[in-house]
Parts: C-alpha cells; structure tokens; sequence
C-alpha cells in the first residue's frame, strides 16, 4: 500500500537549524536594537509627540510618491488596512497629511504632505541617513552589497506571507 505524503515538512539537520536560527535571532536582534536607536534619536531631538517612525516612514513614502493610495501604503509599508487608515488620520489631524479623493474613483483617496508634513519627512530622512551611516557606513562596499542582496531577499520572502500565518 503506498504512503501518502504528510504536511509536515521535513525537519533540517541540526546544524542547519541552529545556523537558521542564530541568524533569524541576530537579524531580529539588530533589527529590534537598529528602531531602539531611531526612536531614542527621535526622543533626543524633540520631535513631535506621538509621531513615530512609523508614521515619518509613511510621510516619506507619501513624499516620494505623491498622490499615492492608501492601498499602496498598505502594501509599501507591510501593515493591515486598518493600522493603515488610523496613522493616516493621525497624520490628518496633525496637518501633516492631506486625502483628497481620486477624480475617476471617488472611493479612492489620494495622499499628499502638507508643507509641514514635507518638512518632517526630510528631517527624518536625514536622520536615517545618519543613522543608516553609523550603522553600515564602516562597511566595505562588497560587504553593504551582500548584506544589501541578502535583506532583499528576506524581504521578497516576507512579503508573501500573512502576518498571523
């Protein structure tokens, strides 16, 4: 009688698991400690209460690409719709965002800065610069391209997955 396949993958050797996940722990490590430090950067120079990086990373995205949906943001920014709709109306409310709706599908909003929210995208931009140079700026460039490589591809693999799956 043949066997019929299980849906239980097969287990990696032990050395691969291990390998696996001290890099999957070092990656969340620095990952973890890299956002400690923009927050702590943030704090230091007085930003506005309430911001996070978060919603400066969804000012600059609506920056670099103005007009954009909130769809689009969703999908930029790998968070539900609903976390999604509440930053962007944080970022309403602060007069840093504005949505006005699409001339051809009056159901879709269109994002765009305000000259505030402009200007808090750009020095956030510059503070991750800064950090981003601190961090990697010690690198070699054969090692940033490589580490660069790498994190693109963890993030190719990160974008098909639901987050509760």
């Amino acid at each position: 009688m043949p066997t019929t396949p299980t849906s239980t993958p097969p287990t990696p050797a032990p050395a691969e698991t291990s390998l696996t996940v001290a890099t999957f722990v070092a990656f969340m490590t620095a990952s973890g400690h890299a956002q400690q430090i923009l927050k702590a950067r943030m704090l230091a120079a007085d930003v506005e209460q309430g911001l996070g990086p978060l919603h400066l990373h969804a000012l600059c995205l609506c920056q670099r690409s103005p007009g954009a949906t909130q769809q689009q943001l969703v999908q930029s920014m790998g968070r539900d719709k609903g976390q999604m709709a509440r930053l962007i109306r944080e970022l309403e409310d602060r007069q840093l965002l504005v949505r006005t709706p699409d001339e051809r599908d009056r159901r879709v909003w269109r994002l765009s800065l305000t000259p505030e929210g402009t200007q808090k995208s750009a020095w956030f931009l510059a503070l991750e610069a800064t950090l981003a140079e601190d961090l990697f700026g010690g690198l070699g460039e054969t090692e940033a391209a490589s580490l660069y490589a790498v994190l693109q591809t963890v993030q190719t693999r990160m974008n098909g997955w639901e987050p509760h799956a």
